[in-house]
């Protein structure tokens, strides 16, 4: 299970890179101006720009040393250094998703719904890490045993994917989890008729002893 979980965190590492901030060794077009707009280049090489247009920014900086604390398992640095992002862009929703994958890895649940929460409702028309966040709360209902909501959570999955065409995402995936859990459902039911009918036979039983016990004539 923890294996399952680090492979959830990970899977969604690219989202930065791609999506948030430029390569940070990437050479730098020159400007037209000679004004001093050039993002600064640290000691260690790397060019910043606190817009992300022309360098890394402090967002995607602290994403990515979030991403590699998780990586090394060293789950309280990745969560201080995503809080840490979250402080420069609240309502951006990936360091909030990243908080959630690294505190269900360090097995706090509680903590990793939070943080899932919070993330979808800064996902806004963003469907791809919408479609993660609905995706992690489901997989966390499985954990709980709570069937009827993850039943619900990916059922929101799956219209998220039919709404959001360009967004990846895996229907199908969520087509078999609702039919995973109806069965579980559905055991779980048949399995509580029968003890119920078990335990009321019992009850008859006993009583039947009882009174057995009590006739003169057995006496």
């Amino acid at each position: 299970m923890r294996k399952l979980t680090l492979v959830l965190g990970l899977s969604t590492m690219a989202l930065t890179t791609a999506a948030y901030g430029a390569d940070p060794q990437a050479p730098v077009p020159a400007s037209k101006s000679s004004a001093p707009s050039a993002p600064a280049v640290g000691a260690d090489g790397v060019r910043r720009d606190a817009k992300g247009v022309k360098g890394i920014s402090p967002y995607v900086e602290l994403v990515n040393k979030g991403d590699r604390a998780y990586v090394s398992r060293d789950f309280d640095g990745a969560i201080a250094a995503y809080r840490e992002a979250i402080q420069t862009e609240p309502q951006n929703p990936v360091g909030h998703y990243r908080v959630g994958s690294a505190q269900l890895a360090k097995g706090d649940q509680k903590e990793a719904e939070a943080a899932w929460v919070a993330g979808l409702r800064f996902a806004g028309q963003d469907g791809t890490i919408k479609a993660r966040i609905q995706f992690a709360l489901a997989d966390l209902r499985e954990r709980q045993k709570n069937s009827d909501e993850a039943i619900a959570r990916w059922k929101d999955y799956s219209k998220t994917a039919e709404d959001y065409k360009e967004a990846t995402t895996y229907p199908a995936t969520a087509t078999e989890r609702v039919s995973r859990n109806e069965a579980w459902k559905k055991n779980a039911a048949e399995s509580a008729e029968v003890k119920e009918r078990i335990a009321k036979r019992l009850k008859e039983a006993d009583e039947a002893s009882r009174k057995s016990a009590a006739d003169p004539k057995n006496k």
